[in-house]
This record gives structure tokens, C-alpha cells and sequence, in this order.
């Protein structure tokens, strides 16, 4: 267990269970450490996890407790995401290395502070992003890299996943929080909105899940970025300060036009394996698109053999060994894992780098900006120069 690298946990809530299944398969990771300051959450997860893989982990409800008192290399940081920024900062400053949640941030001084903490400290950080690991994203990159999609002009995502209810609050004394469709809450002294009622008012701040994947097959960086969305004030979701959807198109620096949209509000079907995630790519030989309903297959067009389906591609790579296989979210949630580990092993920088994360979550913040000035253009900074 001494040769193992030693996590500690930041967030121990409900996301962070799913991860548990998946992450600690890992025969190099070994979890010492958990923190979650609502009530009882920290002290369910170690039990959890005793229970799983037969070992003991320290519960904290302080995060100043745990920094001081628990020993670790690596922390895992699933907290709400619009306050992972300043745990990830202090953790890098202390040596530790750092895996944070989809999105990587929300103001682009956050995407700055990441990449100086980086840079400062030489520590690892990695974002958790995993649709970039489903099976036939990378068979599509695989395509690019072999050039049989000639010179890829267009790249198109959306993230729609609509439910009829969101966790909107959260109990201030118990931290619990709270799966509803009434917002009578909002005026409830005892309650508190979540971070996913406030990233909901602009959904496109959620877009690493359709940027990372596309990035990786395209290359290159989003230069400019502009964006429209319907009204703050759900059609759906009745009094609730939503956006239903908002849609950003994008310019890259390899010359290619994006198209991107999200929204969690308006009622929308899943597409076959992916649930709410879909995908196209465009290119002067050939095009794929992932299916558009649970009713499609993912296809391609070729210029002289026009479309044919495609139903052997999927989420999980089926020569893969089966703790990858058997991961949450199609096989792809063991990948972000096992590549931190890796990186902190091997001392090699991960695939989704700081660079990468804040290459993802910039246009997203950039877009929402663009939606509040009417859809103006906007650039976008380059954190590399």
C-alpha cells in the first residue's frame, strides 16, 4: 500500500459515490481521505468504500481539518465546480496533485489561476473529463489522424439533457440537497439554490463534455466565440430562472466552424447509448454523425460510397480489459482515472492537461458573456502564450 498512490476526496456527495465504483479499481490507487462539510456525507462515503474494497478512510467535515491532519499525494476534487477553482490552487501550492470536475471553471480568472498554479508548481492537474475516451470518439480520431476525413471544416455538439427535476437546492443545515420541480424553495429562509440552479441560467457554461471530444478529433483552440439563448425564465420549468438552451457557434484556430449548444430545461429525448450527448463531425472526404435518437444508428458519408450505418461503433472499447468496460458513463469513467495515476507514475503530463481543461471551459465562459451582449463576437484568451 506504500507504493500506491494516496487520494484524498473533496466532495463526497452523490457524484462522487458513481466515481468510487469506478476510480478505485485502480490497483495503484489506494483512497486515505474524505471531506464533505454537509452532514454525515464524508462518514457515508468511507463506509461505503470500507465496504466495497475492505479498508478504512478518514471522514472530515472540514476541509482545514483534513488538509492538516490527513496524508496524501493526489486529491480528487467533486465539490460543487464553481468552487473547485480555489481548493485546486491551494492543494498545488502544498505539492499535491490535482483531478477537478467537469467544468474546470467559470470566470476566466479561474482558467488563469489554474494555469499558474500549474506552472508554479509543477504539479499534476488533470480535468475529469471522460466523453472524450467513448470508443468511437476516439475511432474518429483515429480517422483524422489517418487523414481520411480530407480537411474537417465543421464540428457539431449538443449537450441536451433534459429531467423533470434538478437538485435546484440545498438544505442550508444539513446540506441535503433537494430534487424538485417547485421553486417555492427559492423563498424558503432553510434552503439555499445549488450551483446547478446558477449554471443553469446559462447551460452553456456545461460544454467540456461536446468541446473536449471535438477538440481532440479537430485540434487546435477556439479563437472566437458567439452565442444566443433563449430568455433567463424557463418555458418549461415554471418559475424557475433558467435558459432552456443556449446555442454558440465557434471559430478554431485549424480553420473549423463549430456549432454547440446545451440546455437541461426543455423536454428532449436521449439519443441511443450517449443519452443526451451527440456528435458530427465534417470533412471534404468524409463526415460521421453519432444517432440523433434511440431510434438511430451512428453513420457516415464518404464522397463515392455516400451514407452507411455504423452500428458496431460504441461507447465502450470492446477489446478493452473489463474494469474498463464495466465504468460508469459507457465505459469512459475509468480512463480519467487511470490516466492521473499514470501521469503521476510515469511523471509525464496527463491527456487532459490544465491547457486542455481551461481550452474547454474558456469558450463556454466567453459564450455566456456573448449571450448577455446579444450574440456579439468574442475572443477567446490563449492561456498557452
Amino acid at each position: 500500500m506504500d507504493k500506491k498512490i494516496r487520494f484524498a476526496v473533496i466532495g463526497s456527495g452523490r457524484r462522487w459515490l458513481s466515481l468510487d465504483d469506478s476510480y478505485f479499481m485502480n490497483p495503484d490507487a489506494v483512497l486515505v481521505a474524505v471531506c464533505d462539510n454537509a452532514e454525515g456525507k464524508a462518514a457515508a462515503a468511507a463506509e461505503y468504500h470500507k465496504k466495497k474494497y475492505g479498508y478504512d478512510v478518514e471522514a472530515y467535515t472540514s476541509y482545514e481539518e483534513m488538509r492538516k491532519k490527513a496524508v496524501y499525494d493526489a486529491v480528487i476534487i467533486t465539490c460543487d465546480p464553481d468552487i473547485q477553482v480555489q481548493y485546486a490552487v491551494e492543494e498545488m501550492s502544498r505539492g499535491i496533485h490535482v483531478m477537478t470536475e467537469v467544468p474546470a471553471a467559470y470566470t476566466i480568472e479561474q482558467c488563469f489561476d489554474l494555469v499558474n498554479a500549474v506552472k508554479k508548481t509543477g504539479c499534476k492537474y488533470q480535468l475529469a473529463e471522460q466523453t472524450r475516451y467513448w470508443d468511437f470518439i476516439s475511432k474518429w480520431r483515429e480517422m483524422a489522424k489517418r487523414n481520411e476525413f480530407g480537411k474537417i471544416y465543421y464540428a457539431e455538439g449538443e449537450y441536451l439533457h433534459y429531467e423533470p427535476k434538478w437538485d435546484y437546492f440545498r438544505n442550508i443545515k444539513t446540506g441535503e440537497t433537494i430534487w424538485t420541480d417547485d421553486p417555492s424553495l427559492k423563498n424558503d429562509p432553510n434552503y439555499e439554490t445549488t450551483w446547478r440552479y446558477r449554471t443553469f441560467m446559462d447551460p452553456i457554461y456545461y460544454l467540456p463534455h461536446e468541446l473536449s471530444p471535438l477538440l481532440s478529433i479537430t485540434g487546435g483552440r477556439i479563437e472566437r466565440v458567439s452565442c444566443m439563448g433563449t430568455k433567463r425564465g424557463s418555458y418549461c420549468a415554471k418559475d424557475f430562472d433558467t435558459r432552456d438552451i443556449e446555442c454558440a457557434v465557434m471559430y478554431n484556430s485549424e480553420d473549423v466552424i463549430f456549432n454547440l449548444r446545451a440546455g437541461f430545461t426543455a423536454p428532449y429525448g436521449n439519443k441511443n447509448i450517449t443519452a443526451s450527448h451527440w456528435y458530427q463531425i465534417k470533412g471534404v472526404e468524409r463526415c460521421v454523425e453519432w444517432c440523433r435518437s434511440t431510434l438511430d444508428t451512428p453513420k457516415q458519408f464518404d464522397r463515392e460510397g455516400g451514407w452507411t450505418a455504423h452500428s458496431e461503433w460504441g461507447t465502450s472499447d470492446p477489446n478493452a480489459e473489463e474494469v474498463f468496460k464495466n465504468a460508469a458513463h459507457g465505459g469512459a469513467d475509468y480512463y480519467p482515472m487511470y490516466y492521473f495515476v499514470k501521469s503521476i507514475i510515469e511523471d509525464t503530463t496527463p491527456p487532459m492537461d490544465v491547457y486542455k481543461a481551461v481550452e474547454c471551459a474558456a469558450p463556454a465562459i466567453m459564450a455566456v458573456e456573448s449571450a448577455k451582449r446579444g450574440g456579439e463576437l468574442l475572443d477567446v484568451p490563449d492561456f498557452r502564450k
